[in-house]
């Protein structure tokens, strides 16, 4: 069941979002890029033009304390029409600092710097390249 539909969040078409995976709630918060403050948090968003950045300082806490906190992102464009996106062809990234320094492919471990069209659903974010899916 969906805590929060992703159409109920306050987002305008082609504002840049930061989402990271909220370990207490079990879901994904949103924030905006242009004021760093969460509006609201949802079990599934797309975004589109995509970056992964990682705090190296934020990941070298994580290894240093063995404590997770939040610095690694998917940071991309809402778009409101993409929202119905299935995912089809989408190929699953994953990202653990204690195991790779950047999000990389599930299956190849090939490290992904960006990506066309991002899914993040249940826990998990799904990816789109055109110059790798066509």
């Amino acid at each position: 069941m969906m805590r929060r539909e992703t159409d109920l969040l306050d987002l305008e078409n082609g504002q840049q979002v930061m989402i990271a995976f909220h370990l207490h709630k079990k879901c994904f918060s949103i924030r905006l890029v242009s004021t760093r403050k969460v509006v609201g948090y949802t079990d599934r968003i797309v975004v589109r033009n995509v970056s992964f950045p990682i705090s190296a300082s934020g990941r070298m806490r994580v290894l240093r304390e063995r404590r997770k906190n939040v610095h690694a992102f998917v940071r991309g464009n809402y778009e409101k029409d993409l929202q119905y996106n299935d995912g089809h062809g989408f190929r699953e990234a994953y990202y653990n600092p204690y195991e790779v320094a950047a999000f990389v492919d599930r299956e190849t471990l090939e490290p992904i710097g960006a990506a066309d069209v991002v899914l993040c659903e249940r826990g998990q974010v799904y990816y789109w390249r055109v110059d790798i899916d066509g």
